[in-house]
């Protein structure tokens, strides 16, 4: 069994990393600021375990936090924490913030300071009984290799106009080569370039790489792409990066070596074409031009450019078409364990629209679910405590997302459960169908078949419309079917106009939004309202892409057509259950539907956020 010393265990590396050496037989020391952060990794794998992933509860002490900084001396270990890392076989260095923009104090202190510590514990560990491994992640910028670090003079000189970010990195790249050949123990230098989210569901929790392009995209700044078609950006999928560290772990007798995990030029778009695949996913217009890097580098480094907010820095991750890395020791590595390492093309719109979530929501994360994908639908699941119990599918409404309905599915600790955002709504990328409602519909339906056993459906408002749609396509697949306040009839025709609607919306505020929702009886009172919901609805309305899918959803919801298609068989009003809120003025329940078991609520259109346990207490009533 191996004993893994690793820094940066909460950061996005080293999460991903702790992850993947979790599910392996490793004794693994994790480096953390203190308690409570460690605290937040416990909950992270324990919920590896707890929905269902392999590993096993952290409880078993096999991993264990080591309390300290990076930026103090022998990393402020206690004694009892010093000698437990001391023992380590194998040491995984991934600390260090992504922050390009850190001043030259902190850059020295977190990575050329802290790889003088990390020198100091390897030389103790050599010394004692002999360093099998030093893993070091860097960066895919750093110009050193074994030819060229025992000359580092010219390197060092031209690294006078780098960012303190950047320089100080490389600089702890030197650094721990010269340690590395000093002490004579292995060294590994992992350069991942500009990360992205897992090649499953595509979620990104490091906000500063394509995140920085995400959000000028939205912004609508990226009409001119710097670089081109003659530049393009190095991306790699971080799940595929922890593999490939957990994998040079493993490595018995492993030799110094550095390698390169990038997407191969010739499988990756140019600047071009990526901006034009993010402004597609973020529904604003593509790029019509181009600007060379250095001229907007400098253009960027000047009063104007800080006032548009993108920093300069950014652009040192743009690499010329002509420039080639080695590649060959990586592949080498990937091929000998099996490893993925390809760009996940059909996942790009779901980091994009996962990086324009985070971008607008500040608390992104809802604690003890975990982020999945079902069909094109982003997902946040959790497996309950019964496990014969079908599991329970929550489909929201318009001006609302997967998180709206949380606090309702809290309400069913028993259950496995599963909320969906639908197309162009929270994390989901949009569907891009000629038809709104018919695009939506079909999306749901996917994200039902994913399902291996028939699923209870929950659907409110919108959601409830698109639920009684894929009932009547996938009966097989729903054990039962729940409205609640479902839209099965036109809304106001004020909303027939997508691009007044988007208007309207990009000018809402917190006391207007109110004001709107009591007026449009969502609720029955401004104390039904909760704080939550308006912040998350604001926050979304930042995006473009939720702003013109919300507009056009609303404009799609006036026409007739959305409803009439829907015709209920009698299978259907007999399996179904309706809650009904008797203080909705705006919407009203068809006649064709009346002979459905329907329960009626003294509330208004959106009960199931200002009331979720009443809601709960009557579904239960209904066979939930």
């Amino acid at each position: 069994m191996t004993h893994i010393f690793i820094t940066g265990g909460t950061g996005f590396i080293g999460s991903q990393t702790l992850e993947q050496l979790f599910r392996e037989d490793h004794t693994v020391s994790v480096l953390v600021r203190s308690k409570a952060r460690w605290e937040q990794i416990r909950k992270q794998l324990d919920g590896l375990s707890s929905n269902g992933r392999e590993g096993s509860n952290v409880g078993n002490e096999r991993i264990s936090p080591v309390i300290g900084d990076l930026s103090l001396p022998c990393l402020g270990l206690s004694a009892s924490d010093l000698a437990l890392v001391l023992k380590a076989d194998v040491i995984i260095h991934a600390g260090g913030p992504m922050d390009i923009r850190i001043g030259e104090s902190e850059a020295r202190a977190v990575f050329l300071q802290a790889a003088e510590e990390m020198l100091n514990l390897a030389s103790q560990i050599q010394t004692s009984k002999g360093l099998q491994h030093f893993i070091h992640i860097v960066g895919f910028k750093s110009p050193f290799t074994a030819d060229n670090f025992h000359n580092p003079a010219p390197i060092i000189a031209s690294l006078e106009q780098d960012s303190p970010y950047e320089r100080m990195k490389i600089l702890a790249d030197l650094r721990i080569r010269q340690g590395a050949q000093q002490l004579n123990f292995p060294l590994s230098v992992v350069h991942p370039s500009v990360l992205i989210g897992s090649s499953e569901h595509g979620d990104t929790q490091q906000t500063g790489g394509l995140g920085i392009l995400v959000r000028a995209t939205a912004r609508r700044l990226m009409s001119i792409t710097p670089g081109g078609n003659s530049h393009w950006l190095p991306l790699f999928h971080i799940n595929h990066a922890a593999e490939f560290i957990s994998a040079l772990a493993k490595e018995s007798n492993p030799v110094s070596q550095t390698y390169y995990l990038l997407n191969e030029k010739k499988h990756s778009p140019s600047m071009t074409e990526l901006v034009s695949v993010i402004a597609k996913e973020l529904r604003v217009s593509k790029p019509w031009g181009a600007i060379s890097p250095k001229l907007l580098s400098k253009v960027l480094g000047s009063p104007l450019g800080r006032k548009i907010g993108i920093p300069k820095e950014s652009l040192d991750f743009i690499v010329d078409v002509n420039q080639a890395y080695p590649l060959t020791a990586a592949q080498d590595m990937q091929r000998k364990y099996g490893l993925e390492h390809a760009v996940n093309a059909s996942i790009m719109p779901h980091t994009i629209s996962d990086l324009d979530f985070r971008l607008v929501h500040s608390h992104p994360q809802a604690e003890g679910y975990l982020r999945g994908k079902r069909g094109p639908l982003a997902t946040l699941e959790r497996v309950g405590s019964d496990k014969g119990k079908a599991p329970i599918l929550f489909v929201h409404g318009t001006l609302s997302g997967a998180d709206c309905l949380l606090p309702l599915a809290e309400q069913f600790p028993e259950s496995s459960v599963c909320l969906v955002d639908l197309p162009g709504f929270g994390r989901s990328p949009y569907h891009h169908r000629p038809d709104v409602i018919e695009g939506h519909i079909e999306s749901l339906v996917q994200a039902i078949r994913s399902f291996e056993t028939p699923v209870t459906l929950v659907g409110h408002s919108l959601g409830g419309l698109l639920a009684a749609h894929a009932y009547a396509r996938v009966p097989e697949q729903i054990h039962r079917l729940h409205l609640l306040q479902p839209a099965l009839c036109s809304v106001l025709r004020r909303y027939r106009s997508a691009r007044i609607n988007e208007a309207a919306l990009r000018m809402l505020r917190a006391a207007s939004l109110r004001k709107q929702l009591l007026a449009q009886s969502c609720f029955t009172d401004i104390s039904d309202i909760p704080p939550a919901y308006v912040t998350y609805v604001l926050a979304e309305l930042q995006s473009p892409r939720v702003r013109k899918t919300t507009a056009e959803t609303l404009s799609a919801l006036t026409r007739a057509e959305s409803f009439t298609q829907l015709q209920p068989d009698a299978q259907l009003l007999q399996e179904a259950s309706i809650l009904w809120g008797t203080q909705d003025r705006a919407l009203h329940l068809p006649e064709r539907f009346r002979s459905a078991r329907t329960v009626e609520i003294a509330a208004a259109h959106h009960f199931p956020i200002s009331h979720p346990a009443l809601t709960a207490q009557i579904l239960r009533q209904q066979g939930v």
